[in-house]
């Protein structure tokens, strides 16, 4: 099939973009520089440089390549002055209205978008699933980045004659992430600057950015249009993973924090994560994606990558 992926360069298309054509797609990515266009066509892909933002040359870029399949993997991490999830706002918005505008400008059939597990409304026992609803209702630091999500999945599944599927990944970890030993995570936890705060009960449903691949090779021909969580079998608090994680990093054991002091740090973005997020459900994907995540539990998949 023609595919084209927006994003290809991100942390899932390192696998993904090797994954399509090893089974014989015609693959077009997008990226924004030069260097990331050099890595894609070493792959196997045609990269073009786009920019999801100007509509015109996007549609161009999209139209130019006929895809049967597209695929929104594009992400956009914050900067260190001013709001940092304002870029991964304005991607899930506008950028993604032009992409969704643009692939139904050609003969595309199915549109894939990348959307996130861990910004549903908290629930009280259990996990939440592909039902329940997005935190919409979250406090004011927090609700922007629900309703972008909201706007990426809704314009997702009502894309006319496309069939929108949508993928929540969990938290990704692996090469190339927040989580890579190299990282800004790892690094914090090594010096001990990542605490516990409050009782560490933000459940956390973490995701290899290998299996996040492998779930979206099986979306291009699986599963009715709808919400998938991507996640792996064992959601687990911060106050158990964590200190996991530390010793295997051979940093200092966390320390705790009050969450009333947490909120007056970090503010209430990270008192979520960190102390009342939920973790989510695979079953869905599990049963109509025919997917299995290879790393079932992120035990075994941090202490592998942590192992050197």
């Amino acid at each position: 099939m023609n595919v084209f992926i927006a994003g290809g360069s991100g942390a899932i298309g390192r696998y993904l973009v090797p994954m399509l054509i090893e089974e014989g797609h015609r693959v077009v990515a997008m990226t924004r520089s030069p260097e990331s266009a050099a890595r894609l066509e070493s792959m196997g892909a045609s990269a073009v440089e786009g920019d999801v933002f100007d509509r015109s040359h996007l549609s161009e870029l999209v139209v130019s390549a006929e895809p049967e399949i597209v695929i929104h993997q594009l992400t956009a991490f914050g900067t260190p002055d001013g709001d940092p999830l304002a870029e991964t706002i304005r991607v899930r918005i506008e950028g993604t209205r032009n992409l969704v505008e643009a692939a139904q400008a050609t003969r595309a059939r199915r549109f894939i978008a990348q959307s996130i597990s861990f910004i549903c409304k908290p629930v009280a026992r259990g996990f939440t699933d592909e039902d329940t609803p997005l935190y919409l209702d979250a406090s004011p630091k927090i609700r922007p980045l629900a309703h972008a999500v909201n706007e990426l999945e809704t314009r997702t599944l009502n894309a006319g004659d496309m069939h929108g599927i949508v993928l929540r990944y969990g938290w990704f970890y692996g090469p190339g992430t927040d989580y890579d030993p190299a990282a800004s995570i790892p690094r914090a936890i090594k010096m001990g600057r990542m605490a516990i705060v409050g009782a560490g009960a933000g459940t956390y449903s973490f995701i290899h950015v290998r299996d996040a691949a492998v779930a979206t090779m099986k979306a291009l021909t699986r599963g009715s249009p709808g919400v998938y969580n991507v996640v792996d079998d064992t959601p687990v608090r911060l106050a158990e993973w964590l200190p996991i994680a530390a010793n295997l990093l051979g940093g200092p054991a966390p320390a705790q924090i009050d969450e009333r002091l947490a909120r007056e740090k970090l503010g209430d973005m990270m008192v979520y994560v960190f102390n009342e997020q939920s973790g989510a459900s695979n079953e869905k994907a599990k049963r109509e994606l025919d997917w299995e995540p290879l790393v079932r539990s992120w035990r075994d998949g941090f202490a592998e990558l942590y192992s050197s």
